[in-house]
């Protein structure tokens, strides 16, 4: 990764994009829990709390934290008080409870309810029965407004006037407090709170006491001027981050400086800081990513007699640069065009990056063109995938045409624990690649016959209507493959089968390494997928709804294509296998289905069994096609010899059709060697043919609005 990063950020320097360096020690803000403002004069007393809720100005805010948990001007602090007494806790959750019901108490009610229980309550800060040399959140609040504080102040100089002005006035206000001042002043400031508008009294209600829970949640506070109309501008404020951060890289650089080094490091780079740990890039929707892992207990550190930084060598100046470029592709604005998150496909915190090593200023959304829209009930997205090919088709073309033609690259970061970071899959291939494998997608995914599938619409209780396959994104691939579909395509568990590296080579691979992938996903589509597919297939029959849970209602417009291009990549093209044996046994089962659903209207006034005859028998078809054949032949006597002699009623018409494409399908068969054994792609081909729809054979919504109801249970 490291070496992707300095191409990139030497891509960068070319564009002569402005990316900030953002030092180590000056980091993003989470943003998982609740954060305050804490406002203070110049006295220094707190005056204010204010609750922060806009993402976007969460995103902006920074703090130095040289060692975890120890950090300014934001840290994070637990509620002020708690009960050991059960009935205290008791009567402290009821009085929280009464807050958001429809009776709240009165302000003066509630401001002598919780003055009675801080008498009883004991500073949730101090651990009574913590252990010698051990910390509790009291010594860790003064630890950031002690030692933390006193390295701020060495590095920050004091200014009259600019940028860095209101910074070390804050310092000096911070540093008058101590963990138990600051516990007293938020919890008069917060009990006086209760004076004030209800809207907000579960807030504070939650700030001050701890009720419920196993464990107490931490809150962050970020320390500001109340007077910031004052000075140039407020402490969190972008530009004062940057005076910051310039106050602390003048220091590493003179430290740097003084470094001896022996040699240039594996960049070329000569300055010194190689010794030191990388530095991590903070992402909102996924956390740390360290650049680099060094430790002497992997075996392949030590693979080569050297160890650690020694492995590798990497100047701090190059650090920085790769920090620098993994920032700017990762930040949020860039989601989707960069980046995308694929946790919800792969099973664990995964993230991936694909854009071209030589940027432009407006770079194409290759993220978007892999990944696709997150949200899996996103149903109306027909030809999404073509669109955005198109696009980057159009924007790369443009480029391919320069003197130096630019690779695509694409690497995969994922958190298999939940800690450390692991490359899942890198690869480099050219924008002509990209192109040309993502039109061969488009093809293979139109390698199948006529479909339809009866959907519901995306308002709640809006008509059924019949709707044409989907062409999946790369890892749609992989959320369709791991479900596995069961009780005749009712019920559905997902697995971990599939991985993203299957997905990605389907799309970029060539040869024997793409038709040894595309082999393995086919067998297990087939496993995984065809108790839907049958399900779906005999519910367009009846033009009902195969009604599933929401989030996966798009797998059924995505699996026949998916078998569509598995089949494709296997070289089996739609012009040859509709011509088999096994296409031919599929469409004489779907044929038998639709003749015996218009013998069950008409001679059994509408009583339709569970299962229709070809649909029973396309299991056995999957595996014996000659022995379901056989079995077929006696089950349709009494529905042949119905269609044959029926002269009036309902659809005759259409039951006089099927009759003649049952012929016509028979007569194919008798030129053909029905297999007495199949392989995937007989199964798959089958399929295919058992939902193989032509427009004469699809419903229309005249004829069907009697099957609506029967699956209105829509999850």
């Amino acid at each position: 990764m490291l070496n992707e990063l300095y191409e990139l950020s030497r891509s960068l320097s070319r564009l002569n994009v402005k990316v900030i360096s953002w030092h180590r020690f000056l980091k993003e803000c989470p943003r998982g829990g609740k954060t305050f403002f804490v406002d203070v004069d110049a006295s220094p007393k707190i005056v204010g709390l204010r609750q922060i809720t806009d993402q976007d100005r969460l995103s902006q805010l920074r703090k130095y934290e040289k060692a975890a948990g120890y950090s300014f001007p934001s840290l994070n602090i637990l509620p002020l008080w708690q009960f050991d007494n059960e009935t205290q806790v008791e009567a402290a959750t009821k009085l929280r409870k009464s807050l958001s019901s429809k009776n709240r108490p009165a302000a003066a009610d509630l401001f002598n309810a919780a003055t009675d229980l801080l008498r009883t309550a004991r500073s949730l800060w101090v651990d009574p029965d913590k252990k010698k040399g051990g910390r509790d959140a009291m010594d860790k609040v003064n630890g950031c407004l002690g030692s933390v504080i006193d390295d701020l102040s060495a590095i920050v100089p004091e200014k009259e006037d600019g940028d860095g002005r209101a910074f070390p006035t804050l310092l000096g206000r911070a540093k008058a407090f101590s963990g138990e001042l600051l516990h007293k002043q938020l919890s008069d400031w917060l009990i006086q709170q209760f004076h004030a508008s209800p809207d907000t009294w579960v807030t504070w209600f939650d700030l001050l006491f701890f009720v419920s829970g196993k464990k107490p949640k931490a809150s962050s506070i970020v320390f500001e001027l109340s007077d910031q109309s004052a000075f140039d501008h407020p402490v969190n404020h972008q530009q004062v981050y940057e005076f910051v951060n310039a106050c602390l890289q003048k220091v590493d650089s003179s430290v740097d400086s003084e470094k001896a080094c022996s040699g240039p490091d594996a960049f070329a780079a000569m300055d010194g800081g190689r010794e030191e740990r990388f530095p991590e890039v903070k992402m909102s929707r996924f956390g740390k990513i360290n650049l680099r892992a060094m430790s002497r207990e992997s075996l392949c550190q030590v693979r080569y007699g050297v160890a650690e930084s020694k492995s590798f060598p990497v100047a701090q100046s190059i650090r920085q640069e790769c920090k620098n470029a993994l920032e700017w592709i990762s930040r949020d604005e860039r989601r989707g065009v960069t980046w995308c998150d694929i946790t919800s496909v792969s099973g664990a915190a995964t993230v991936l990056f694909a854009y071209p090593s030589k940027l432009s200023e407006q770079p194409p959304a290759l993220a978007f063109l892999i990944s696709g829209d997150e949200d899996p009930t996103a149903m109306h997205v027909e030809g999404q995938f073509e669109a955005c090919a198109q696009t980057i088709a159009t924007a790369l073309s443009g480029r391919s045409s320069a003197p130096q033609e630019s690779d695509i690259l694409i690497f995969v970061l994922t958190k298999p624990d939940g800690f450390r970071t692991k490359v899942l899959y890198s690869n480099r291939c050219t924008e002509v690649h990209i192109i040309s494998s993502a039109r061969d997608w488009e093809m293979g995914c139109l390698n199948i016959p006529p479909v339809k599938s009866r959907q519901f619409g995306p308002e709640k209780g809006s008509k059924p209507q019949w709707r044409d396959p989907i062409t999946p994104f790369t890892t749609e691939i992989i959320a369709c493959l791991n479900t596995v579909w069961q009780r005749q395509g009712t019920h559905a568990i997902a697995c971990k089968t599939v991985r993203v590296a299957d997905a990605l080579s389907l799309l970029l691979d060539r040869d024997s390494s793409l038709k040894q992938t595309a082999g393995h996903l086919l067998e297990i589509a087939l496993k995984n997928s065809t108790g839907l597919l049958l399900a779906t297939g005999q519910a367009s029959t009846q033009a009902r709804v195969h009604a599933v849970a929401r989030n996966l209602q798009k797998h059924q417009l995505l699996n026949p294509r998916i078998l569509g291009l598995l089949l494709w990549k296997l070289g089996y093209h739609k012009g040859d296998y509709m011509k088999t044996p096994a296409f031919w046994v599929g469409r004489m089962l779907s044929l038998a289905d639709q003749l015996h659903l218009q013998y069950c209207y008409q001679v059994r006034k509408k009583d339709v069994p569970p299962q229709l005859v070809g649909n029973s028998l396309m299991s056995t078809a999957l595996s014996t096609p000659e022995h379901a054949i056989s079995i077929l032949a006696e089950r349709m006597k009494p529905y042949h010899a119905w269609a044959q002699t029926v002269q009036t009623g309902e659809n005759v018409g259409l039951a006089k059709y099927l009759l003649s494409q049952l012929s016509k399908v028979s007569t194919q068969l008798a030129e053909h060697e029905i297999p007495k054994k199949t392989n995937d792609s007989d199964r798959a081909t089958m399929l295919l043919g058992y939902l193989s729809r032509p427009e004469k054979e699809t419903p229309t919504d005249k004829t069907d609005g009697d099957n609506e109801d029967d699956n209105r249970d829509e999850e």
